[in-house]
């Protein structure tokens, strides 16, 4: 599923589908959601849904132009972006949204709720994410197994025939680290505790996905530092989301927060 909005991020989003087409079977579902504003006349309202109509049938004429084979659809939704949206993800196996504009507002923060709430993966699309850009990353926060977030990541580097680099990245509370320095023999455990969890991860991705070339990097600091430095030239960065709920809505974890707000590459946020 495909989310357009009539922006340079739309177009984006629309671009980023059409190259995953090229690399095995899909099918394309073109959407945008109208919010119709209660001060809207019934008149106004149906010109703008008409918009609508006009920017999904250009985006699906695009696709169909460029990847034939995807069978593109449109499908104009009426609600609120993200509720709406969110529970479209329940029937698609991929959203895939631009990533908004520069300044801040609806369009900037649309793509961060909405990964925050989808069912299913969401991979945002920076306006300028095209270029010289080949792997695919993904990377792990914590010692637990994040099955889902490492398979997907996997098959991804398959259907795009690119290697894949694994980055375990850890640090250790302010508060943990001085009662640390008591005990030294536990910045040490934690580090292996750590690295055993890649070799776990890896593992899993040598078993299951033996085609793809495999990396791996484990570094102490801070994760979206790392993780974007790690995949500054990279196609695809994959992480994972820890649910948090809040009042009425969803929160992603800082680290997913902080790359959706810095990207350089296309992020894909894998929920539980």
């Amino acid at each position: 599923m495909v989310v357009v909005d009539g922006t340079a991020s739309g177009e984006a989003a629309i671009d980023w589908a059409i190259g995953r087409s090229r690399t095995g079977p899909v099918s394309i579902e073109v959407t945008a959601v109208f919010d119709p504003m209660p001060s809207e006349s019934v008149m106004a309202g149906e010109a703008v849904r008409s918009a609508f109509a006009a920017l999904l049938e250009s985006g699906v004429e695009r696709i169909a132009r460029a990847a034939p084979g995807s069978h593109p659809v449109a499908v104009l939704r009426t609600g609120h972006a993200r509720v709406e949206l969110a529970a479209a993800s329940r029937d698609a196996d991929l959203v895939v949204i631009g990533s908004g504009g520069s300044d801040a507002g609806i369009g900037r923060t649309l793509p961060i709720r909405l990964a925050s709430a989808a069912h299913s993966p969401v991979v945002v699309v920076p306006v300028a994410w095209g270029g010289a850009r080949d792997g695919v990353v993904v990377g792990l926060e914590s010692t637990d197994l994040q099955p889902l977030v490492i398979d997907f990541a996997a098959r991804e580097a398959a259907r795009a025939g690119q290697p894949l680099t694994v980055v375990q990245a850890w640090n250790v509370p302010t508060l943990a680290a001085v009662a640390m320095f008591a005990h030294p023999g536990v910045w040490g455990t934690t580090q292996g505790l750590h690295a055993q969890a890649l070799e776990h991860a890896l593992t899993r991705v040598r078993t299951a996905f033996p085609e793809v070339e495999l990396h791996h990097r484990i570094r102490e600091g801070v994760a979206s530092r790392i993780l974007a430095e790690e995949a500054a030239s990279a196609s695809l960065l994959v992480v994972g989301r820890h649910d948090r709920s809040t009042v009425g809505d969803a929160l992603l974890g800082s680290t997913s927060h902080e790359l959706l707000l810095a990207m350089t590459c296309a992020v894909a946020v894998v929920p539980e």
